[in-house]
């Protein structure tokens, strides 16, 4: 799946740009992502709305069905992704990157969490981080897939690479945590060599983005 990410930070950049230097803001938006999700995924539009609702744990959620956008445009495949407003810019934009994606990579019910007991489930392994049980929970595979696809998209690992051999001490990691909008517990995660490796071995090889 990562190489999805290479091609939507391509076709971002060519469209965008990833230039740090514009009005200090981060060099992927969230706002801005969504057509690249919908040219590949299995979702025909995506929508974002914020949802004044008070919440701890999860930042955002995806909802999925099938309607019209207009009186000629047929049935359409449609997503809503709900953000809760009490949480920070950082974790607003990282949860709504990850629903995105869940609108990509989410291809059966199976995949996705439909009832009390298999969200309970859920929040259950992701609390205790129990990583190793990958491929036993179709859900928590597709939510750390959905994790990774919107770190490398938001933080991506070629704003990364000295950090291939020695991690980013943390005042460092404070500062790209700030400068790339992204979580601090996500940046620690992208600053460490085993991490970067890993990705740049998943991906096959660095995409050019200059």
């Amino acid at each position: 799946m990562l190489e999805n990410v290479g091609n939507i930070l391509k076709d971002y950049h060519t469209e965008h740009g990833l230039d740090m230097s514009k009005d200090g803001g981060p060099p992927v938006r969230t706002s801005l992502l969504h057509p690249y999700i919908e040219a590949r995924g299995v979702v025909d539009k995506i929508t974002i709305f914020e949802a004044d609702i008070k919440t701890t744990h999860i930042v955002a959620q995806v909802q999925k069905f099938q309607g019209q956008t207009t009186p000629y445009s047929g049935t359409l495949d449609l997503a809503r992704i709900y953000y809760a407003k009490n949480h920070n810019y950082c974790w607003r934009r990282f949860g709504v990157c990850k629903e995105m994606y869940h609108c990509m990579i989410d291809r059966t019910m199976a995949d996705r969490v439909a009832t009390l007991s298999s969200l309970t489930a859920l929040l259950e392994l992701l609390a205790a981080d129990t990583t190793a049980l990958t491929g036993n929970f179709a859900p928590l595979n597709r939510e750390q897939e959905a994790e990774l696809l919107a770190l490398e998209t938001l933080f991506p690992v070629e704003f990364r690479l000295d950090y291939l051999e020695n991690p980013a001490p943390e005042n460092v990691i404070l500062e790209l945590s700030e400068r790339f909008r992204i979580p601090l517990i996500y940046a620690r995660l992208a600053c460490r060599p085993t991490y970067n490796q890993a990705v740049i071995g998943l991906r096959g090889r660095l995409e050019d983005l200059n």
